[in-house]
């Protein structure tokens, strides 16, 4: 995947962004008439669906990893269903730990150290498999703009320090549709970090709203004052960057690789020359971190932490509220 374009986050219009906005309104058109004449399967699981407006960045992951302790933490089975982006398997897999990024996809990996991970293009198909293997709820890690899924609760994740960028749908800007229409379907908001304030004037008083942000795991206290080399291939990486730097780091140097990269020999040998000459350390997300070639991860640390809801228990009552609902109608 390619970097996202740096005028999809500049709030003034653009030469780039005005000439591309026709192709925005094709775009928007085609996924009207597609969410039109589409044809949705109804799960006999609650589908708790865990999406975003934006094209990635917005940190859904770290939400849906959370949402997947929680739920377990409350006596819950839940299996997380994601289509396996980036990865090249097209059937519905149970993802394993000897699975590869290049087969199943990063993110799929790192959900399935939580709980039991689904994959496939048939992601309706990957709903009854999980519920033959006993689950009782599912996580859907994307999917939020998928026509054809069902889901009982949509919740829009939003990264506070990126918000919607220029407000314009792809190509012109970074949406997947307009702010209006994504909003008018979602049950919940979650905003990561500091809510600017015209991102939350787009959303309804109404819409329940939890704050949260990403803590830093206790042991990262080990890169204060440390000289780093930082790398990441993800969609928004300088919410990585001023993570270290927030730790108290010495950023030597910031390399930024396209979202879903997978690291080759090539990519690790540049890496460990540059931390070599600038006597740093080399540093990448968790995310990042498996796709790393085994043998190189010796190399690498990893900072990690996880998302801390400002109300947690207010997330886990209405999530408790809506399997229990929906779990008592099946066995009705």
């Amino acid at each position: 995947m390619l970097k996202a374009p740096k005028f999809w986050y500049q709030k003034k219009d653009t030469y780039l962004s005005n000439t591309l906005y026709p192709l925005s309104l094709l775009f928007r058109f085609g996924t009207k008439i597609r969410n039109t004449f589409s044809r949705k399967y109804v799960s006999k699981l609650p589908v708790i669906c865990i999406g975003n407006i934006v094209v990635g960045g917005a940190g859904k992951t770290p939400v849906a990893l959370k949402l997947g302790t929680l739920l377990k933490e409350k006596g819950y089975n839940p299996h997380f269903v994601s289509k396996g982006y980036g990865g090249i398997e097209n059937n519905n897999t149970l993802v394993k730990s000897w699975h590869s990024p290049q087969s199943v996809g990063d993110e799929s990996l790192l959900l399935s150290e939580i709980a039991p991970t689904w994959i496939g293009r048939d992601r309706n198909n990957s709903f009854k498999l999980a519920k033959q293997q006993g689950a009782d709820c599912i996580i859907l890690d994307d999917g939020f703009q998928n026509p054809t899924l069902q889901k009982d609760f949509s919740i829009i994740v939003i990264n506070g320090e990126q918000g919607f960028g220029n407000k314009r749908v792809i190509p012109s800007g970074p949406l997947r549709e307009s702010i209006s229409r994504g909003i008018s379907r979602a049950n919940l908001i979650i905003v990561i970090g500091e809510i600017a304030l015209d991102v939350k004037k787009k959303i309804p008083k109404t819409l329940p709203l939890i704050h949260a942000d990403f803590k830093i795991s206790k042991e990262n206290k080990i890169y204060k004052n440390q000289k780093i080399t930082a790398f990441a291939g993800i969609a928004y990486p300088e919410k990585f960057y001023n993570s270290l730097i927030e730790q108290g780091a010495i950023l030597e140097r910031k390399i930024s690789y396209p979202d879903h990269h997978i690291f080759d020999e090539n990519d690790m040998l540049n890496l460990a020359e540059t931390a070599n000459l600038t006597k740093s350390i080399l540093v990448t997300t968790k995310k990042d971190f498996v796709r790393i070639p085994k043998s190189y991860r010796s190399l690498v640390t990893t900072l990690n932490g996880e998302i801390e809801f400002e109300d947690e228990n207010l997330l886990i009552e209405i999530l408790s509220n809506l399997l229990e609902n929906k779990i008592n109608n099946i066995s009705a």
